[in-house]
C-alpha cells in the first residue's frame, strides 16, 4: 500500500522540482529507473545544504554515508518534460544509520515513485561506522530521533542469496565510469546492471528485446528493492545470477546476486517486472509462450 505523502505529521521535509530531461528516459521513453535513484542521492545532499550540514561539511569532517538497503515502487510513469515535486524526510535517525523516504508527484497531483532508503553513516578514512553528535542530529530531526509512526524498517523483507539450478549467469567487470567519489560502484549503478542481466538473461530463452516488441508488449520496472553488502571497486569482475520467484498474468518477480569473484556476496535484490501492451502502455497479461520459457529459470506459478 502506498505511503501517504503527505501526512500531519512529519519530521523536518525538503522539497525540490525535477523537470525531466531526455537524457533521463530510457528506450520505453519513461524516466528511467537509475535516474530515480540519483534524483534521490541529489536530494540527500541538498536536504543536507538546506539543514546547515552540505558536502562540504562531510567532507571537511570525513565522513559520509552509503546506502544499505535500497527500496522504490513506480506507481505511473514519468516522461519527458513532465515537472516532479520530490519530498524528503527522515523516517528514522540514529547517530549511525538513517532512513530517508522520498515522494515524488507530478504536476498534476499524480503520485509517480516512492522511495525508501536505509544509509549508513561511514568513516571515508578507514571505512568503519562513525557517530554523529547531537548538534547534527537535532538539525536533521528536530523533534527528536524516535522513528515515524509511518515508517517500517527495510530489512523485514529477507532477499533470497542463494540462486537455483535453473538460474542464468553471467558476469560483468567494473568500469571506471561505475565508480563514485567514494571509489565503488554507485548505488544507483547496481540497477543498470540489474536491468542488462534481466535483458541478457530473457535473450538467452530466444526473448530478446526486437521479439519482446513483436509480441505487442515490454517489461518495465514496478518494484525494486536491493541490499548492498560489500561494495564493489573499480577493476572488480562481479558473477551475477537472476532466477524468477513468481509469476503472475502481467508481472514476474526476478531475483538477483552479485558477488565479487572470489570474494563475498556483494548485492542481492529482488525486481517486480511488469508487462505492459505497447500500444496502451498499460499492464497486460504476458504472452503464454513467454510465460512457459521464463519457466526454465525457476518460476513457481501463482494460481
Amino acid at each position: 500500500m502506498a505511503r501517504p505523502y503527505e501526512c500531519s505529521k512529519m519530521p523536518r521535509t525538503y522539497t525540490r522540482r525535477f523537470r525531466v530531461r531526455w537524457t533521463d528516459c530510457d528506450a520505453s521513453g519513461h524516466v528511467s529507473h537509475v535516474t530515480f535513484l540519483c534524483y534521490t542521492q541529489e536530494m540527500g545532499f541538498e536536504a543536507g545544504t538546506d539543514a546547515g550540514y552540505g558536502l562540504p561539511w562531510w567532507t571537511e569532517v570525513g565522513v559520509g554515508w552509503l546506502a544499505r538497503r535500497s527500496h522504490i515502487e513506480y506507481f505511473q510513469p514519468a516522461r519527458y518534460g513532465d515537472e516532479l515535486d520530490a519530498t524528503t524526510y527522515l523516517a528514522s535517525f540514529s547517530r549511525i544509520r538513517a532512513q530517508r523516504n522520498y515522494d515524488f508527484v507530478r504536476g498534476d497531483a499524480t503520485l509517480v515513485a516512492q522511495a525508501e532508503i536505509d544509509w549508513v553513516l561511514f568513516d571515508r578514512r578507514t571505512g568503519a561506522p562513525a557517530r554523529l553528535n547531537a548538534d547534527v542530529m537535532r538539525a536533521f530531526r528536530p523533534e527528536g530521533p524516535e522513528p515515524d509512526a509511518q515508517s517500517r524498517p527495510l530489512d523485514a523483507t529477507p532477499l533470497p542469496d542463494s540462486p537455483p539450478p535453473g538460474a542464468y549467469r553471467t558476469s560483468r567487470r567494473v568500469y571506471y565510469a561505475d565508480i563514485d567519489e567514494y571509489q565503488h560502484v554507485n548505488n544507483a549503478v547496481y540497477l543498470s546492471y540489474v536491468e542488462q542481466a534481466t535483458i541478457d538473461a530473457d535473450a538467452s530463452l530466444g526473448f530478446d528485446i526486437a521479439r519482446l516488441r513483436d509480441l505487442g508488449g515490454l517489461f518495465v520496472v514496478g518494484q525494486h528493492d536491493i541490499e548492498y553488502l560489500r561494495a564493489a571497486k573499480y577493476g572488480d569482475t562481479l558473477d551475477i545470477a537472476t532466477w524468477i520467484g513468481e509469476v503472475t498474468p502481467s508481472s514476474i518477480l526476478r531475483h538477483y546476486t552479485m558477488r565479487v569473484q572470489g570474494g563475498e556476496l556483494s548485492i542481492r535484490a529482488q525486481t517486480r517486472w511488469v508487462w505492459i501492451d505497447l500500444a496502451s502502455r498499460k499492464p497486460t497479461e504476458i504472452p503464454a509462450g513467454l510465460r512457459e520459457a521464463l519457466a526454465r529459470q525457476g518460476v513457481k506459478r501463482e494460481m
